[in-house]
């Protein structure tokens, strides 16, 4: 036998164990899926879910319904501080003008802070209630309470304006033209009034699918809408003997305002 051809079978006997031996061994195991993040987490990495909601947590916008709505309480309270007469809601053009002529800088201030800037912050509030049904493309359920709650707030941007206009018409002796922006400041009064009761009712009885105020506000919802109503019929119609109910409308619109605020806060931490 030639030396050639037994050194051919002396190498093919020695090389097949070895591969029918590899062919045979099983592939590695896959690592699970949650010893993979242990791993990642002991390797001091840090999953990417972990560090979008640590960034939402330290997001100054999850805080901005809370700021709003707190806000919105302290410039009506240092508003209504400011202004040391509560004329009548059927005040004389002359009455209005003495009283704007003796206090024109409290004039000024307490329209900034109760319709300027209280206005900008309740768009605010409600806009802050309201994204996430528009995030969630269900916006034209609330439609109503959008439209109403933005006529709200150009009417109270409207009343600063006029505000304004009546303090310098009364500064200037301008009787006539007081007695004719006083009464039109508090006619818009009362169509804003009844606007923001439509708005919060809207708001209180929305599904979609869940609430979007939580239990408390909903219940606060049904006599502050009533109060608003009968106070915003008051001032539309310059009627005086229901002036008071104001008082009461006021003071509910100031909790349900403030409330949304930190509520929304709570329930989107997320935002």
């Amino acid at each position: 036998m030639p030396v050639c051809y037994c050194i051919e079978l002396l190498h093919e006997a020695v090389t097949k164990p070895r591969l029918a031996s590899n062919m045979s061994t099983p592939p590695p195991a896959p690592v699970p899926s949650a010893q993979a993040t242990s791993a990642a987490e002991a390797a001091g990495q840090t999953p990417a879910k972990s560090s979008g909601l640590a960034l939402a947590m330290l997001s100054p916008r999850r805080y901005l319904p809370a700021a709003a709505g707190v806000a919105y309480l302290a410039a009506w309270a240092a508003g209504l501080a400011v202004w040391p007469v509560n004329l009548a809601l059927n005040a004389t053009a002359a009455q209005v003008a003495a009283s704007y002529r003796a206090h024109p800088a409290e004039a000024v201030a307490q329209y900034l802070l109760t319709e300027g800037l209280a206005g900008i912050l309740l768009g605010v509030v409600l806009a802050c209630v309201l994204l996430p049904q528009v995030r969630d493309r269900v916006a034209a359920r609330n439609a109503g309470a959008a439209l109403l709650g933005a006529i709200a707030i150009a009417i109270s941007l409207a009343q600063c304006v006029i505000g304004l206009l009546l303090t310098a018409a009364a500064t200037s002796h301008d009787t006539a033209r007081c007695g004719d922006l006083s009464a039109l400041v508090t006619r818009l009064d009362g169509v804003k009034m009844i606007a923001i009761a439509g708005a919060a009712a809207m708001i209180a009885a929305a599904r979609t699918p869940g609430p979007l105020v939580s239990g408390w506000l909903r219940v606060v919802t049904v006599p502050l809408a009533l109060a608003l109503i009968a106070s915003g019929y008051a001032y539309l119609t310059l009627t005086n003997p229901l002036a008071w109910t104001a008082f009461i409308s006021g003071l509910l619109l100031l909790l349900w305002v403030t409330g949304a605020g930190v509520a929304t806060t709570i329930r989107h931490p997320a935002r």
